[in-house]
C-alpha cells in the first residue's frame, strides 16, 4: 500500500515553524523577597521558574506545575503581570527556539519546603525587588518585568505605607491636640473665677478672732470650700510656696535674693500641669 501524498499547503503547514508558549513566577516570601534561580540556558543570569505550556494545560496550571518541578516550591495567589517575546531581546535564550512567548505571573509561597532546583538551574536567591536591579546578571526579559510591573507595584506600595503612616500620626495628633483644648477649654474662665477664689481667702485671713463663730463667716468658709473643690475637679492646683526652693518657672520674686521663699504674696496656681497663675513672694 502507497504512502497517502500530502497536499503542497499541508507539507508547508508542517514544515512552517510557530512561537513556544512559555509561563514563568516572579515568587515572593513573607519577607517581601523575590525568588530568582540562575538559569544555563539563559547564559547564567538569574529568571524566574518557569517553562513551556503543555497541550490542554492551561498557562496557571503549567506555571504551578513548572515552579513545582523546577524549585520545589507550591505556588498561591497568581497576578498575571503580562506577556513578553522572548525574540525581540537578542540571543539570551541558548537553545533552538528562539522565538518565545513568556506570560509572566507575580505569586507567593504556599508552604515553604527545601528549595530543590533540577537541572535547569544551578543557583537561587531571595533578594529585594530593589537590590536585584542593581546586579548585572539579570536575564534581559526579567529585568524588563522588574522594572515594568514589580518595581512600580512596590513603590506605589511604598508610598501608600508611607501615606498611611501620616495619616495615622495625624489621627494621633488631632486626638492629642483634642485632649488638650478639653484640658485647658475652660482657662479663661478659670482665670476670671481665681481671683474671687482668693479675695475670699484673703477676707478670711484678716477677720477678726472675735467674730470667727458668727453664722455669715461660716458660709463663706463653705463658699471657700466649695470654690476649692470645683476649682480641683478642673484640673486646678495651687502651687506650693512657702518653706519651697524659688523656682522661676512657677514663682514671680517680688522682693529679697534669696533661693527660700519665705512668704507668698499672691497665690499662683496651675492647670492640669501648666502655670496659668504664677505665685508672687518674697524670698530670702
Amino acid at each position: 500500500m502507497s504512502e497517502e501524498k500530502k497536499s503542497p499547503s499541508a507539507k508547508a503547514t508542517e514544515d512552517k515553524k510557530y512561537p513556544k508558549v512559555c509561563t514563568g513566577a516572579f515568587i515572593f516570601n513573607d519577607k517581601g523577597e523575590l525568588f530568582l534561580m540562575k538559569a544555563p540556558a539563559w547564559q547564567n543570569t538569574f529568571t524566574p521558574p518557569g517553562g513551556r505550556v503543555e497541550f490542554g494545560e492551561s498557562i496557571e496550571e503549567a506555571v504551578k506545575r513548572e515552579v513545582k518541578e523546577e524549585t520545589n516550591l507550591k505556588i498561591k495567589n497568581l497576578k498575571f503581570l503580562g506577556f513578553q517575546e522572548a525574540n525581540k531581546m537578542g540571543n539570551e535564550y541558548s537553545k533552538e527556539d528562539r522565538h518565545l512567548i513568556l506570560f509572566d505571573y507575580k505569586a507567593e509561597i504556599d508552604w515553604k519546603p527545601e528549595v530543590k532546583l533540577s537541572e535547569e538551574a544551578t543557583e537561587y536567591k531571595w533578594l529585594k525587588v530593589e537590590e536585584w536591579l542593581k546586579r548585572k546578571d539579570l536575564a534581559g526579559f526579567t529585568r524588563t518585568t522588574i522594572e515594568k510591573n514589580l518595581k512600580t507595584e512596590e513603590d506605589f506600595k511604598h508610598k501608600y505605607l508611607l501615606a498611611l503612616a501620616d495619616y495615622q500620626n495625624l489621627l494621633k495628633r488631632t486626638a492629642q491636640e483634642k485632649v488638650e483644648f478639653v484640658k485647658y477649654a475652660n482657662e479663661d474662665l478659670i482665670q476670671a473665677i481665681i481671683p474671687v477664689y482668693d479675695n475670699l481667702k484673703m477676707s478670711l485671713a484678716h477677720t477678726d478672732k472675735t467674730v470667727e463663730k458668727n453664722g455669715w463667716l461660716e458660709g463663706i468658709k463653705h463658699v471657700i470650700r466649695q470654690f476649692k473643690d470645683i476649682l480641683e475637679s478642673a484640673g486646678v492646683e495651687e502651687i506650693k510656696t512657702v518653706g519651697e526652693k524659688f523656682d522661676h518657672n512657677t514663682m514671680e520674686a517680688i522682693e529679697g535674693k534669696g533661693e527660700k521663699v519665705v512668704k507668698e504674696l499672691r497665690p499662683g496656681y496651675k492647670l492640669n500641669g501648666k502655670v496659668i497663675i504664677a505665685a508672687k513672694v518674697i524670698v530670702n
